[in-house]
C-alpha cells in the first residue's frame, strides 16, 4: 500500500495535471500559451471544449498516444514542440475514455493514467478532515478560520503578545461569530517582519493554546514553519498545524507530522524570491511536491489541506491572478483554503486603504475563492466573512430549505 500510494504521489508531481475549468477566465488561452501552443486549437474545438487538462513530463511515446485516442474520441490535443507538455481538449466522456486507455496499456502508461484520473476526479465532495477529536466537513458550506495573532507586530494590527486573557476573548469571540478552526500565531510572517527563535514564538502561543484547549468547540490550529514549536503546540492541544512552507522548510516538521496521525496539516505554496514563468503550474506543482514529501512520511493525504500562498513571494498581480486560478488547483485532490485577509493587494486596490478598512475586499476576494472550489478561507473578520459566505453559500451550494420554503414578502417580492 505504501509503495502504491508514492508511486501515485511521484506521478501527480512528473504529470502536474491541471484542471481548465471555463468557469476560470483565461484559463484555456494562458495554458496554450505557455505551451507555445495558441494557434494550435481550431474554432470548433475551442467553442465545443467542454474540460480541459493541461499535462507536463510526457514521452514522446505518450504524447503520440494522447495525439492519437484524444482526436479519436472526438477530442482535441495541442503540445508544446519537444511533445513535453499538453493540454488535452474534450468532453469529461472523451477525457475519461481517454485515461481509461492509458490505463489499460499497462507500466508505460499507468502513472500517466492514475495522474490524469486523480485531477478529473479532484472536483468530487471533499471527505471530512479529522482534528484530533473534531471532524470538519466539507461541501455544504465554506468554512472559516479565524486569525489570531499573539505577536506584537501584526502587519494588520491584531496582535495581542503577552496578553492571554485577551487572546482567549478574542477566540471565544471568533468561534462565537462563526469560525470552524481558530489559527494561533506566534511569529510575523509580514514581507519586512524580523524572525523570532522557537523559545520566544513558544512563549507567545503555549499559554493561549492551553487556555483555549478546554474552552473551544472548535480545533485549534497552530501557524509556525518550527518543528520545535509545532511538537510543543500538538502537546498543548492544538490539533491542525498550519506550515506556511508546507513542509519544504523545517526538515523536521514531517516527522514531527508523522508521529501525530490525530493532527492535521496545511501546506502552504511560499517561494520567496522567485521569479514565476507559469504561476498555476509552479504553485501546483509545487503543492504537488509538499505532497510527496508527506507521502514519504507517512503522512496520509486525507490529513492535508493544501494553500496556494495568496501574499507569500507573490507581487499583487499574482495574487490576484492566483484567485483566477484557483480551479486549477482542484485536479490536486485536496481541500484547498486561501488566507487573503486584509492583505495588503487589497489595500492596493482601495488607493492604500489600512488593514482595517480592507473588509469589503477580503470579503470579495473570499467568496471568488469560494465560487472557484475554495472549501476554507483564514481571516481576520470572522463575522463579517462569515456572514456574507451565508448569502455566497446559498448561491453557490444550495438555497437553505427555510429559505426555500419561504414565501414572498409583499406584491414585489
Amino acid at each position: 500500500m505504501a509503495d502504491t500510494l508514492l508511486a501515485a504521489a511521484e506521478a501527480a508531481l512528473r504529470y502536474n495535471v491541471r484542471t481548465l475549468a471555463a468557469a476560470c477566465p483565461g484559463g484555456l488561452d494562458r495554458a496554450l500559451v505557455a505551451i507555445g501552443g495558441a494557434g494550435g486549437l481550431d474554432g470548433s474545438a475551442r467553442t465545443a471544449a467542454g474540460e480541459g487538462l493541461a499535462v507536463e513530463g510526457l514521452t514522446a511515446g505518450q504524447t503520440q498516444l494522447l495525439e492519437r485516442w484524444m482526436r479519436s474520441e472526438g477530442g482535441d490535443i495541442v503540445t508544446d514542440p519537444a511533445g513535453r507538455r499538453a493540454v488535452l481538449v474534450g468532453s469529461m466522456a472523451t477525457l475519461a475514455t481517454v485515461t481509461a486507455r492509458l490505463a489499460d496499456l499497462g507500466p508505460q502508461t499507468e502513472g500517466l493514467a492514475a495522474a490524469l484520473a486523480a485531477a478529473l476526479g479532484g472536483g468530487h465532495a471533499r471527505p471530512p478532515l479529522r482534528c484530533g477529536d473534531h471532524l470538519l466537513e466539507f461541501g455544504g458550506r465554506t468554512l472559516v478560520m479565524g486569525i489570531l495573532n499573539v505577536t506584537p507586530d501584526s502587519f494588520s494590527g491584531d496582535g495581542v503578545a503577552g496578553d492571554p486573557g485577551s487572546a482567549t476573548a478574542i477566540a471565544e469571540r471568533m468561534v462565537a461569530d462563526g469560525a470552524d478552526i481558530v489559527d494561533v500565531g506566534g511569529e510575523s510572517s509580514r514581507p519586512d517582519s524580523q524572525p523570532v527563535d522557537a523559545a520566544t514564538e513558544l512563549r507567545r502561543v503555549l499559554p493561549v493554546i492551553e487556555a483555549l484547549a478546554g474552552r473551544l468547540p472548535v480545533p485549534i490550529s497552530i501557524d509556525t514553519r518550527k518543528a520545535e514549536v509545532a511538537s510543543a503546540a500538538i502537546g498543548a492541544g492544538a490539533t491542525l498545524v498550519n506550515d506556511i512552507w508546507g513542509l519544504r522548510g523545517d526538515g523536521d516538521m514531517a516527522p514531527v507530522l508523522a508521529a501525530h496521525p490525530e493532527v492535521a496539516l496545511v501546506a502552504m505554496h511560499n517561494r520567496r524570491g522567485h521569479v514565476y514563468d507559469d504561476l498555476g503550474a509552479e504553485v501546483a506543482r509545487d503543492l504537488r511536491e509538499s505532497l510527496l514529501i508527506a507521502t514519504r512520511h507517512g503522512i496520509a493525504l486525507d490529513r492535508v489541506v493544501i494553500d496556494p500562498g495568496f501574499g507569500f513571494g507573490k507581487t499583487p498581480g499574482q495574487n490576484l491572478e492566483l484567485v483566477q486560478r484557483l480551479t486549477e488547483l482542484r485536479g490536486i485532490g485536496r481541500p484547498l483554503l486561501l488566507g487573503p485577509s486584509r492583505k495588503s493587494t487589497i489595500g492596493l486596490l482601495l488607493d492604500g486603504a489600512p488593514p482595517y478598512e480592507r473588509v469589503e475586499g477580503t470579503l470579495v476576494l473570499c467568496v471568488l475563492a469560494s465560487a472557484a472550489g475554495a472549501d476554507m478561507v483564514r481571516v481576520h473578520d470572522v463575522a463579517a466573512i462569515r456572514r456574507g459566505l451565508r448569502v455566497s453559500d446559498a448561491v453557490l451550494r444550495g438555497i437553505p430549505e427555510a429559505v426555500r420554503a419561504a414565501e414572498a414578502p409583499g406584491p414585489t417580492g
